[in-house]
């Protein structure tokens, strides 16, 4: 991998010269996010380092270990907490849209409180006045956004009463849409606009407007922030401030990598600016396609050369630069450029295959449809610049042909984007049956774990487990790779320190000169339990399906199989321990029953039957086959049954040993009841007991002495 080293250096214990950056962030499974890391990903790759993200707050990395020797640097996202503890190794730090800590680490963040302020502003002039805010309580950028609302409606004489930012603890489309749900029904239409703290949380508004019989925006407005893809595709159009999103994580690398080569930050925090795009959710039917690019007919201008680079600006969501000063951002661009001047020179015009192609590349660097039409209305005002000074008389008629193969070639982009989007969804379909397949037939522990991975466009994935019971900061074991190399393959089994993982050749599979090209970590843990990690790589390549959005769901997936599989663990540990009882259960209860009625040759042809403890049914059964078997193996003549140990004799234990007196009579036995004393024999008489034929001796002595004394 070029550019990246992983090999130890001599020096301080635990340092090591890395090219790696550390990404922490608490939130991933978020299309902004998606845009956010492919940013980030690229700065890195353009000055030599990659890119590595931890699924987690700062605290939870320093807490589990995992590659804390790999790393040259670290950025914070969205939390601050336990980064003091991350950095205690002196390794610089770049904050991602979080709070401060001190003057040690510069932040970057979006432009909050101006783009709020045009938000409003565009609300009251559309002739709002009742104003919500919604936005997540806990995150630092929504409670910035939130004070600038409150500015906004204070500077126009609104109130500040509808601000909801203490109502959300949760920013996604589903809770928003539960959440603000409950406050419509609890309040009515209680207001007649909404800012939205996200994008998501705006479709989420959205949402739960319509289900409550509402319509947007005729009864309610709603703005959102951040532009995310599907922003432009939810019913109506979301009016939003557009993030770039890719920009701001691009300026955290480049930061953190001038801290790393000793430049100082040029300020504390590096604000990005944000762009109002107006649609139809806010109550303006217009569509504004943005400034279009200057003339470029200037005297000793080059049209041709400098019409890519204004078309690449406008695909860059960035105000139209200058002739020759943007970057060329598009390359593929150059066949419409060419196309143009051949259709004024009378050239062969491009086919529609390139067209389409450049097109496609358009389309998967920004798929928002106002920046595809501004890149068509630049390249319609560019012809009718142009043909306005053409020698050639059928130029018209071969531009007009020209233009009308542009137009198609960008609406079949789109609609062959649109396409792969339906198939992504397929395909997260379908892995998500293989999973759940997996965790209902248990094939999960008997097959490759990670197979269901063969359903999504993840290049690489790796499971590791923690190798004993020490967990986080010890040892992992690598239990499963997903890969169709077999030298990543091959490391199944291999052991890794945890400080030292993820293995290099796992950083190298992740197809890096891509957008998706880094590693995302994820831990495979719950409030109860940390199994060990998920490594994913070339993630989110294609559309919205293939982005961060699922992960989410598979991790909880993968958490509930493996608790799935310690429960009936734990279940089968239980039922071993509880089969082991039993039988030790049934053995005691075998010993008791033969100490309990031992039968005792005493004498030539007689018997000593010492009973111990009461007397119930089953004992009785148990004394009768005792003293019948003994009898006849013996060929006694006289059983003594000592009752010294039997604490009481009631009407049930009479009756027991009348029983067994009757059935060993019927052997030419006679018995005897030894160790009956004055309380039992009065005990006897009061209960009417009559022992026929059964005669009574107070001690063991006693009937010994009689029957050696007896004749016969």
């Amino acid at each position: 991998m070029g550019g990246i080293s992983t090999g130890m250096e001599t020096g301080a214990i635990g340092q090591r010269t890395s090219s790696v950056i550390g990404v922490a962030s608490l939130f991933c499974d978020n299309s902004f996010n998606a845009v956010v890391f492919g940013g980030m990903h690229r700065a890195a790759r353009a000055r030599g380092y990659q890119l590595l993200v931890h699924y987690g707050s700062p605290r939870s990395v320093a807490e589990r270990g995992l590659g804390l020797r790999q790393f040259a640097g670290w950025i914070a996202m969205y939390t601050i907490d336990g980064l003091e503890e991350l950095l205690s190794d002196g390794k610089p730090a770049v904050i991602f849209c979080a709070p401060a800590l001190g003057e040690r680490c510069p932040i970057v963040r979006a432009e909050n409180r101006d783009s709020i302020h045009r938000l409003v502003q565009h609300l009251i002039d559309l002739g709002h006045r009742r104003i919500a805010f919604i936005g997540k309580w806990s995150s630092d950028d929504f409670v910035e956004r939130s004070r600038a609302f409150e500015e906004a409606l204070s500077a126009g004489g609104l109130e500040t009463g509808l601000n909801r930012l203490s109502c959300f603890d949760g920013s996604s489309i589903v809770y928003t849409e539960q959440r603000l749900g409950e406050l419509l029904e609890r309040d009515g239409k209680f207001c007649d606009a909404i800012v939205a703290g996200n994008d998501e949380m705006a479709i989420g508004a959205i949402h739960a407007i319509q289900a409550r019989g509402y319509r947007v925006p005729e009864d309610i407005a709603v703005v959102g922030f951040d532009d995310i893809s599907i922003a432009q595709h939810c019913d109506p159009p979301l009016t939003t401030m557009r993030q770039n999103a890719e920009l701001l994580g691009k300026k955290a690398v480049e930061l953190l990598i001038d801290l790393l080569d000793g430049l100082p930050p040029p300020q504390p925090v590096t604000r990005v600016p944000a762009e109002l795009v107006v649609r139809r959710s806010c109550g303006s039917a217009s569509w504004d396609p943005g400034p279009l690019a200057p003339a470029l007919d200037a005297p000793g201008g080059d049209w041709q050369r400098d019409l890519p680079r204004q078309l690449g600006s406008l695909l860059a969501l960035g105000a139209p630069s200058p002739p020759g000063e943007a970057p060329l951002v598009w390359p593929e661009v150059e066949v419409i450029a060419q196309g143009l001047g051949a259709a004024l020179s009378g050239a062969e015009l491009p086919d529609m295959a390139a067209l389409e192609r450049a097109f496609a590349a358009a389309v998967a660097r920004n798929d928002r449809i106002e920046a595809l039409l501004a890149v068509v209305s630049q390249v319609e005002a560019t012809a009718a610049r142009q043909l306005a000074g053409a020698p050639e008389p059928d130029a018209a008629r071969r531009m007009e042909t020209f233009l009308g193969r542009v137009r198609l070639a960008q609406q079949r982009a789109l609609a062959a984007s649109e396409r792969r989007g339906v198939t992504s969804l397929e395909r997260l379909v379908r892995a998500n049956m293989a999973m759940t397949g997996l965790l209902a037939s248990k094939q999960i522990w008997t097959d490759e774990r990670l197979g269901w991975l063969r359903h999504t466009t993840v290049r690489v994935g790796c499971l590791a487990l923690w190798a004993d019971d020490r967990g986080a900061g010890s040892e992992l074991l690598i239990d499963s790779v997903h890969s169709s190399d077999p030298a990543l393959t091959a490391l199944v089994g291999r052991r890794c320190e945890a400080a030292l993982f993820p293995p290099p050749e796992l950083l190298d599979a992740a197809s890096p000169d891509e957008l998706g090209g880094h590693l995302v970590i994820v831990p495979i843990a719950n409030a109860r339990r940390d199994w060990g990690t998920l490594v994913l790589g070339g993630l989110y390549t294609e559309s919205f399906a293939d982005n961060l959005q699922p992960l989410a769901m598979w991790v909880s997936l993968l958490v509930a199989a493996f608790e799935h599989h310690d429960m009936e663990a734990a279940l089968h540990a239980e039922r071993d321990m509880l089969a082991a009882a039993y039988e030790r259960e049934r053995a005691l209860s075998s010993t008791v029953r033969e100490l309990g009625c031992p039968v005792i040759p005493l004498l030539p042809g007689v018997l000593l039957i010492s009973l111990i403890g009461a007397i119930d049914a089953a004992r009785a059964g148990q004394i009768l086959e005792a003293v019948l078997a003994g009898v006849a193996r013996e060929g006694a003549r006289w059983v003594l049954l000592d009752l010294t140990g039997v604490p009481l004799v009631d009407e049930a234990t009479a009756a027991a040993l009348v029983q067994t007196a009757q059935a060993t009579r019927l052997l030419g036995a006679r018995v005897s009841l030894v160790g009956v004393g004055p309380r039992m024999a009065q005990r006897m008489v009061e209960l009417g007991i009559e022992l026929h034929g059964i005669s009574i001796f107070q001690s063991l002595a006693a009937a010994i002495n009689h029957l050696t004394q007896s004749p016969g």
